[in-house]
């Protein structure tokens, strides 16, 4: 891989870069500058580029080639993993699932103060970031560990009117500090995220096989052990579970799918298919298709149930949706090989699923708008990466502009209209002395400039770019199916395919997909999507 990678400079910096005149500043960062730097920068902006170009070079992995400002190869020494010093966590709370309590989740910390777009409240991505703390498959605890859960806190969850012990004997637990209480909660509760949850029937599951069938990387949980016993015989059982979650997206919905299995150990019926006395179920949760995060249905399909003397509901729907078997058996074997994964496999298997440093040019998120776009005849203008993580993506077709960021931390994209984007880049054309008492010199902009970007750029001082009503405000959703720790690249196999599925549905909704030569008009959506 380092014989594809492509040389970067790299420079020495000082400790106190403020003591260096300006020219010297200057004439110190400019060949290893980190994006734009315009011809006649401030000392503040080449400080900023001090520091963005200090912490590229302390992340860059040690296998990257490497030249001095001159273009001569500097040799390295391989790193390894754990060498490199990893920034601490920052903490969220949220309270998407009222009916399973508060959880705190943990995200990425790039610096104080990052500029960041929120995640809606309730909304899709709250909901995936919760769901992924609560069952463990974010936490510290890789696919390969086993963690003992709270038998007293689940036998709490038990109805008093069928508890065949003390009451006082229990001891509760909250969602919040145990997966398997966590797990029962949204096995049973008839409310979650203050929606009604629809529960078996032909309706969920046609939408949980729809989802199924459209899911992108599934990410597994570890191993669950709870040591009981069984309900109505007092006959000591050892159930084991896990957790795997996974986004999905079609032409007309998308969402999250959460699948909970496993097996137990009876002490006289043997080995068993079910985790009893736990619950195994499929939950599908459907995003609106209008553009936005709100939740739009929950469905839900207990493919196991406890019995009424110990299920928290007295008694699960019989399952009728065998079907769902052959599309089930992968996720089940691929689950027992995420299980395995120790050693040198527990490295390629986080840098794919898990929430580490990744590969080292993954895709990323705009690059796939780009795609969607350029098929209906847009241009990338300028793409840019602010400090904090903040990348930025304008896209100009007709006598339209079109303005992309997406927050990788918090898996956020918005677009709104860019006029006002091309308006600033006019400043930055200026400053660099190509636009002069409001005309542009092409020769002064020589190669620094795109061509398209100049184009756009003439057609707005001539009045020939208009703005967009559809998006004069911003529109902005979670693109599901990444991990809500990582770094927001698309790096598992079917990350790609699924944020293509999610970019291209967007795009539609806000008309992007329309030809110009078309009059905007609503899409048809799907009536079927997430109908309850």
């Amino acid at each position: 891989m380092a014989k594809l990678a492509s040389p970067e400079a790299f420079i020495e910096l000082p400790d106190d870069p403020d003591q260096l005149r300006k020219a010297d500043l200057e004439r110190l960062v400019r060949p290893a500058a980190h994006g734009f730097l315009r011809s006649n920068p401030n000392k503040d902006e080449l400080l900023d580029q001090v520091a963005r170009i200090r912490r590229r070079q302390d992340r860059r992995p040690a296998w990257i080639p490497r030249i001095d400002r001159d273009g001569n190869p500097i040799p390295t020494e391989q790193n390894s993993h754990d060498d490199i010093e990893s920034e601490p966590d920052r903490q969220l709370v949220i309270a998407a699932l009222p009916e399973l309590g508060e959880v705190t989740v943990q995200l990425p910390k790039s610096w104080d103060d990052r500029p960041e777009l929120p995640m809606a409240p309730g909304g899709i991505g709250e909901w995936e970031s919760a769901l992924f703390a609560l069952l463990g498959v974010a936490g510290e605890d890789s696919p390969a560990s086993t963690i003992a859960i709270n038998a007293k806190g689940n036998e709490s969850l038990v109805p008093n009117e069928v508890r065949g012990w003390p009451t006082e004997s229990t001891q509760s637990a909250s969602a919040a500090e145990d997966p398997g209480v966590a797990s029962e909660l949204l096995a049973t509760s008839p409310v979650l995220g203050g929606l009604p949850v629809v529960d078996d029937g032909p309706e969920a599951r046609d939408v949980i096989a729809d989802a199924l069938m459209s899911a992108g990387d599934w990410r597994y949980g570890p191993r669950w052990l709870l040591e009981t016993w069984a309900a109505g015989d007092d006959i000591a059982t050892m159930s084991v579970a896990r957790a795997a979650i996974a986004g999905w997206a079609d032409e007309d919905c998308s969402g999250l799918l959460v699948y909970v299995y496993g097996g137990a150990l009876h002490r006289r019926e043997g080995l068993l298919g079910t985790p009893v006395p736990l619950h195994s179920y499929l939950l599908a949760v459907t995003r609106s298709p209008e553009g936005t995060d709100t939740i739009d249905a929950v469905h839900r399909i207990a493919w196991s149930c406890p019995g009424e003397l110990w299920c928290h509901r007295g008694g699960c729907p019989e399952v009728d949706f065998f079907e769902a078997a052959a599309l089930l058996a992968p996720i089940v074997a691929a689950g027992h090989a995420a299980a395995a994964t120790e050693g040198d496999w527990a490295e390629s298997h986080r840098l794919l699923y898990g929430d580490g440093d990744g590969p080292d040019y993954p895709d990323n998120v705009l690059e796939h708008l780009a795609i969607v776009l350029s098929a209906v005849g847009w241009v990338e203008l300028m793409e840019s990466a602010w400090e904090g993580g903040i990348e930025e993506l304008l896209l100009r077709r007709g006598e339209h502009c079109l303005a992309a960021s997406h927050d990788p931390v918090m898996r956020q994209i918005m677009l709104i209209d860019g006029k006002n984007e091309l308006e600033w880049s006019l400043e930055m054309l200026a400053d660099d002395g190509v636009l002069t008492d409001g005309k542009l010199d092409i020769d002064a902009a020589g190669e620094r400039w795109d061509t398209e970007l100049l184009a756009a750029a003439d057609d707005l001082l001539h009045g020939r770019i208009t703005k967009m009503p559809r998006l004069a405000s911003p529109v902005q959703v979670t693109v599901v199916g990444l991990h809500p720790h990582a770094d927001g690249t698309l790096r598992g196999p079917f990350s790609a395919d699924l944020a293509q599925l999610q970019l291209r549905s967007l795009a539609a909704t806000v008309d992007l997909l329309t030809s110009p030569e078309q009059p905007a008009h609503e899409d048809e959506l799907n009536d079927d999507c997430g109908a309850s």
